[in-house]
């Protein structure tokens, strides 16, 4: 037996040799190498999945204690794990990378327009992967996401209520959610995903790699070195994978795999909050309420993924060059823009929130204190911070408040019924106590760091001080009760 008998039945000289030893246009750069890192990122998630899969359990009860075990307990699982993990978001950021590059440099233009159109579907593919992923820890973090995306899809007019039901298989998310999911995670998409890589590469083979406009004119040029898929191409492309390994395998290491408590444990303060590359349309959604949130979530994705399927029949078919198609310049550099900025805002906003509350440095007032404890106990610090610190950034900096001559009228109906005094507003309705309004007007009036100094406290320190404060009141008044003692009917008096 020698190599021949082996060429002959593999169909080497025929068939892979061709592809193997392609030439590719002059100029082919590292950007080049993206397709290729794709494709061995998602060989690395495959097979490092095959081996979590081992050891999970696809239960609500047994999930949380499965990536434990794979965790603590699988020799080099937590390794495995973190592979995984951050190699799912190299993933992600390598596909969208790649379809930027291809959109700019207008590699998408005839012939080329089904290529562009399979790499969109293998990018939302890929999103699908990520999406199935993340509940399968089975935590706070993966049930709330579920929680809210199968709920843009309910609000769906007319089908929305069916497809809530097969993407959640029933009313709410529940073990079938669970074990649906990894059903699709482990099988369907991946080998979804195949057979589109598969398509791809074809279509690539067919009508190869665009050339650029520059590169026309050189390939006459006498001496330049020839650049074909085999060798050059593919050692660029081990280099790229190479580098991006070891800083995954760096991350797994020395990193830690973010890990919340399991689903349906109360946390009074949680935040749900989606993977990044999901976190843009979360933030997004942000800015709007009521039924313009359901128009929101529902039209921003179906025209973002409209308009990638649309882009090779925009334009004209022959111009590649960015500087030639200004308009095609501008929609991606704001499209780019306006995801890293909604992302930027979207990780600010899920950062703990009311934990320490600013307050000018002297002896607070009993109103003003009964005003703080109002502005903890009701979560206010959830939409509002105080000179740029302690919550979000929602609504208006109540530290600004003074400066804006707002009085406590003005605040009290403003917070009764924000409506009712600016038509426009998004804050919600609070039923408060006459007493309670004034209060939290009164220590909303108080945050003036021109006249005082800026002092730190912390939710703790506010609530107990308020207890502290109640119960000394209620001694005071039993004070004046008969059997009382005078000091103590004098400190009341004070008071």
């Amino acid at each position: 037996m020698n190599g021949n008998w082996i060429r002959e039945r593999i169909g080497w000289e025929p068939y892979l040799r061709p592809f193997l030893f392609k030439k590719l246009p002059q100029g082919t750069g590292w950007m080049a190498t993206l397709g290729n890192l794709s494709v061995l990122l998602f060989v690395l998630l495959f097979f490092t999945g095959i081996v979590l899969a081992m050891y999970y359990n696809p239960s609500p009860d047994k999930a949380c204690q499965s990536i434990d075990y794979i965790m603590n307990e699988v020799p080099m699982g937590s390794i495995l794990r973190g592979l995984h993990h951050w190699g799912a978001g190299a993933m992600v950021l390598v596909v969208f990378v790649h379809l930027l590059a291809t959109f700019f440099s207008g590699s998408y233009k005839a012939p080329r327009e089904l290529t562009w159109i399979v790499g969109v579907v293998l990018f939302l593919v890929t999103l699908g992967l990520g999406f199935t992923g993340y509940l399968l820890p089975w935590d706070m973090k993966a049930y709330w996401a579920t929680v809210v995306s199968s709920s843009i899809v309910k609000s769906a007019p007319g089908i929305g209520d069916y497809m809530g039901r097969i993407m959640l298989g029933g009313e709410s998310v529940s073990g079938l959610t669970l074990t649906r999911f990894y059903a699709i995670h482990m099988l369907l998409l991946p080998a979804l995903l195949v057979i589109l890589v598969v398509m791809h590469i074809y279509l690539v083979r067919v009508h190869g790699l665009a050339e650029h406009a520059e590169a026309k004119s050189a390939e006459s040029e006498i001496g330049r070195p020839v650049q074909r898929f085999f060798p050059e191409h593919l050692f660029r492309s081990s280099i790229v994978f190479c580098v991006v390994l070891v800083i995954l395998i760096g991350l797994s290491v020395f990193g830690t795999v973010p890990r919340e408590e399991m689903a349906g444990t109360i946390i009074d303060s949680y935040q749900p909050k989606p993977e990044w590359y999901y976190m843009w349309l979360f933030q997004l959604l942000t800015y709007f309420s009521g039924i313009w949130e359901t128009i929101v979530s529902l039209i921003v994705p179906v025209v973002a993924i409209a308009v990638l399927f649309l882009v090779p029949f925009l334009g004209h078919p022959n111009i590649r060059s960015l500087a030639d198609r200004p308009a095609a310049m501008a929609m991606g550099v704001t499209g780019v823009v306006c995801i890293v900025y909604l992302n930027l805002m979207g990780f600010a906003s899920v950062r703990p929130y009311g934990e320490t509350i600013p307050v000018p440095d002297r002896t607070l007032s009993a109103h003003e204190k009964r005003g703080l404890f109002v502005y903890v106990e009701r979560e206010c610090a959830y939409c509002h911070q105080i000179s740029g610190r302690g919550g979000n950034r929602v609504g208006p900096d109540l530290a600004n408040v003074a400066s804006k001559g707002r009085t406590e009228d003005y605040l009290n109906r403003y917070v009764k019924n924000p409506q009712a005094v600016k038509s426009t507003s998004i804050m919600p309705k609070y039923d408060l106590s006459d007493k309670d309004l004034t209060a939290l007007s009164g220590i909303m009036l108080a945050l003036d760091f021109s006249k005082y100094p800026m002092k730190i406290m912390k939710r703790e320190e506010v609530l107990k001080s308020i207890s502290a404060s109640q119960s000394s009141t209620t001694e005071n008044v039993q004070a004046h009760l008969p059997g009382g003692s005078a000091t103590a009917s004098e400190e009341a008096k004070d008071r």
